[in-house]
């Protein structure tokens, strides 16, 4: 019996719809390649994870940084999203389609709902919160780099707002825009979201209307 074992699949390292370009391109992308989409972005990032580190050594680190984002990437799928790239200790993730904006806020729910259970022996661990923000609308959908490394990534205010949003976020606090409040339907938006406030964006000229999840 043969027992070498076969390598992941390279959609267990690059995010599905960068599989995909690949295949329907193969080698052929161009240095270019840039596409506008509609799309919900949404970030999370871990609270206080700097101070986290700075006490506990790499592997106790690594595991608690790891239990986080496994969770995390599994409930973006589970939502029909996709992780677009991992950052250092949070994530961005995109969804598309006219179900984009619920299938995100589901997810944003999941989260604050599931994260606070990770390892609920641990207390150290439940310092490092995670928050989270969204928002809605016209990105760039493009790759970045040259012949040596190349990744896609999404580009424009949306992903701008809601990396904002998340770094206003407290722990377990999910963030929306206005345009994502006004994309969820009724029942929803009656259950799980409330108007937050008029919130002043570092690097915004004026107030945004902000949304919270409710749990």
């Amino acid at each position: 019996m043969n027992s070498t074992r076969r390598p992941p699949p390279m959609s267990s390292f690059l995010p599905p719809e960068t599989v995909d370009m690949m295949l329907q391109y193969g080698g052929n992308l161009p240095q270019d390649f840039a596409v506008d989409e509609q799309m919900t972005v949404l970030f999370t990032d871990l609270r206080e994870f700097t101070q986290f580190a700075e006490k506990h050594d790499p592997r106790k680190i690594y595991e608690t940084l790891n239990a986080s984002i496994a969770l995390q990437t599994r409930i973006v799928a589970r939502h029909h999203g996709s992780v677009n790239k991992f950052m250092g200790d949070g994530i961005l993730a995109i969804f598309a389609g006219d179900e984009r904006t619920e299938n995100a806020a589901h997810c944003m729910l999941d989260l604050a709902r599931e994260l606070p259970l990770i390892k609920q022996d641990d207390v150290e661990y439940q310092s490092c919160g995670v928050g989270f923000g969204m928002q809605d609308g016209k990105v760039l959908y493009c790759l970045l780099g040259d012949e040596n490394r190349r990744e896609f990534t999404v580009i424009g205010d949306v992903p701008n707002t809601a990396a904002r949003l998340c770094g206003s976020a407290k722990s377990f606090e999910g963030l929306m825009t206005e345009a994502c409040y006004q994309r969820l339907p009724a029942s929803f938006a009656k259950a799980h979201a409330c108007f937050y406030e008029e919130m002043k964006l570092r690097g915004k000229r004026n107030l945004i209307k902000v949304y919270r999840i409710v749990v």
